[in-house]
């Protein structure tokens, strides 16, 4: 039977089935990815089965058992802690959280573009100083939104998702449906050797990272399980539903665009919408594309307090064994970690500067989004890892759900996810084509330095800490 917690003589309220998929789905979705994978045409499919089979099916199958396993609060701090010491765990949710942290300025500026769109004034979409101040505004106002509660958070996070993502994603789906069965030409090859994307360049895999990226995040809600009654039953369930949705907007989405928007006239950080109103314009229903572009900006708001709040969640609860100094394990009222929030939002808006001092919003956007991605899936390959060693050290443990096969199938699932997530790390040091950047030696450096000022900071912090730290 559940614990019913206590706080300041009030029950604790849980998070149900139906919430913890939404928080999954806002975690996860985003349909900042689809004009990326639209440039593929009908071969993205490949990449999409690829990526679901080795990357999302493992994390969803790896991440429930642990989840169900292990169900402390901390989610993937605890786990690594429990499988290869207390420094991994706490290098694994930095990784968590810093990727995200890294990744924020640019699923923002994706924001601001939609706003701009939005608003009648699609030319701010370049202007590098409305995306800062937009990412700014943003990031403050959902830093306080995650410092009460994650109640709050979660019913912003629930409406996000469905009307800002789920909605969009099926209405972008319908009406590239529209636009086939009205007899329109699609844009692009429809056959089924197009089945197969053309890879006649190493730069060609890159976008392989950005489908990863885009299936990443199924974990980041085991950081909620103290906050579901039955984490046992509920949780799994959670994972399933969240994968179907997950899934099905994110190919039919991309193949709608594909099919019904010219591949020239999108941009990576304002596609979607460029793609939305291409489709309406098309369709003679402007005033819809204008709708949905505020709705999809309350999606990626839902979004960005899903992952302001959960991280930040894990990233305490290593904390408090003394992986940070005392003054970052602060909480307030409603139990949230003030602290590491506060600090969250300010290494964002330092990370936020890249806008100001490079001259292409697009060149920007893109090298946030492939450094999140590698440090991402750093991240994961912690995780695979982890699902081994726990199956070997902890054999009784119960697990209400577990991986199909036993120790078997932990083993392959783990092993193959891992080296995938290693592949496409590698990958991620080379430019997309579609990205004009004249000096690739100096994009490879400045990719491999943004890597290491994520990196390294856990081990010296281990270096450094003390066993004043530790609660």
């Amino acid at each position: 039977m559940a614990k019913k917690h206590q706080s300041a003589g009030k029950s604790h309220a849980y998070l149900g089935v139906f919430s913890l998929a939404m928080i999954n789905c806002a975690a996860v979705i985003n349909l900042r990815n689809l004009p990326s994978m639209a440039e593929y045409g009908l071969g993205m499919v490949a990449f999409y089965a690829f990526s679901v089979i080795f990357f999302l099916i493992p994390t969803a199958l790896v991440s429930a058992e642990l989840a169900t396993g292990f169900p402390e609060e901390g989610g993937i701090a605890n786990w690594v802690g429990k499988a290869i010491g207390s420094v991994w765990g706490f290098l694994a949710v930095w990784l968590q959280l810093f990727s995200n942290v890294v990744g924020f300025p640019a699923s923002l500026a994706y924001l601001a573009s939609i706003i701009a769109y939005a608003t009648g004034y699609p030319t701010l979409a370049e202007n590098n100083y409305y995306i800062f101040f937009v990412i700014l505004v943003v990031t403050w106002c959902g830093t306080w939104v995650a410092l009460h509660g994650i109640q709050l958070a979660s019913i912003l996070t629930n409406i996000g998702s469905i009307l800002g993502t789920l909605i969009p994603g099926i209405i972008i789906t319908a009406l590239g449906i529209a636009w086939l069965t009205a007899g329109h030409p699609p844009h692009m090859k429809l056959s089924y050797s197009a089945l197969l994307p053309t890879l006649d360049s190493p730069e060609k895999f890159v976008f392989l990272l950005n489908v990863l990226l885009g299936f990443a995040g199924l974990e980041m809600s085991a950081v909620h399980a103290q906050n579901v009654k039955n984490p046992q039953r509920d949780y799994p369930r959670a994972i399933l539903l969240s994968t179907f949705f997950i899934f099905t907007i994110s190919l039919l989405g991309s193949l709608a665009i594909a099919v019904s928007v010219p591949k020239e006239i999108l941009t990576l950080e304002s596609g979607v919408i460029q793609a939305i109103e291409a489709l309406c314009a098309k369709f003679a229903i402007p005033w819809l594309a204008k709708w949905l572009a505020w709705l999809m900006a309350l999606g990626v708001l839902g979004w960005f307090i899903a992952w302001v709040a959960g991280p930040a969640r894990g990233m305490l609860a290593t904390a408090n064994k003394g992986n940070l100094p005392p003054f970052l394990q602060k909480t307030n009222a409603q139990g949230m970690p003030s602290a590491i929030i506060v600090w969250q939002a300010a290494t964002i808006t330092l990370f936020s500067l890249i806008f100001l001092f490079l001259p292409s919003v697009t060149v920007c956007f893109w090298m946030l989004m492939a450094i999140t991605a590698q440090t991402t899936l750093i991240m994961y390959i912690l995780m695979f890892t982890t699902g081994i060693v726990l199956k070997f050290k902890y054999p009784n443990v119960k697990r209400t759900y577990t991986v199909p096969f036993g120790k078997l199938g932990m083993i392959a699932i783990g092993i193959t996810a891992s080296i995938v997530c290693g592949i496409c790390y590698i990958i991620g040091f080379l430019p997309p084509e579609e990205i004009h950047f004249e000096n690739k030696t100096s994009y490879i450096l400045l990719m491999a330095m943004g890597n290491i000022i994520i990196l390294l900071p856990p081990f010296i912090i281990a270096r450094f800490r003390r066993p004043s730290w530790k609660k």
